[in-house]
């Protein structure tokens, strides 16, 4: 007869070959969610310096102080790692004292692909020096005739400042 030999504890071949195809499933899912990862914060990078260039555009015309001419003009800008390619385009409104201004900025190699739009409007400059005022609410008609100051709440409250 023969001995039989005691059976030792383990895993089978295919029992290992069944968790390694588990693990390795779990590997590709893990990698494409961080390769999703890595190319949305590529996009949302592209975005934001899109929008950045966009609004500095904006603000350089805001601070140049002049009316601009109705029309469209392009041109192109380094910001950040990328080069950028924004359009003006500046248009009539229905008020004589305003423009609307539309910038588009797109990457130089995909101009056909938007990155970012802003919309602003700018207004024709006031010829004079500023005026301040530390007003909260408009003269009542009273005060308006006689050239009052609207010390008061500008409610109607009968205050014409005197007291101050």
């Amino acid at each position: 007869m023969r001995a039989e030999r005691p059976r030792q504890g383990g895993f089978t071949l295919l029992e290992v070959l069944v968790a390694v195809a588990i693990v390795g499933l779990g590997m590709i899912a893990v990698f494409a969610q961080l390769n999703q990862s890595l190319l949305s914060a590529s996009f949302l990078r592209e975005r934001t310096l899109a929008h950045w260039v966009a609004v500095d555009r904006l603000t350089e015309l805001r601070l140049a102080g002049e009316f601009p001419p109705v029309g469209e003009r392009s041109d192109e800008i380094d910001f950040g790692p990328y080069r950028w390619r924004y359009t003006l385009r500046i248009s009539e409104t229905p008020g004589a004292n305003l423009r609307r201004v539309d910038v588009t900025v797109a990457l130089r190699e995909s101009p056909d692909r938007p990155a970012a739009t802003l919309v602003g409007f700018l207004g024709q400059p006031i010829d004079g020096p500023p005026v301040f005022t530390d007003r909260w609410f408009p003269l009542d008609e009273e005060q308006a005739l006689a050239g009052g100051d609207g010390g008061g709440t500008g409610i109607g409250d009968g205050d014409n400042g005197a007291t101050r």
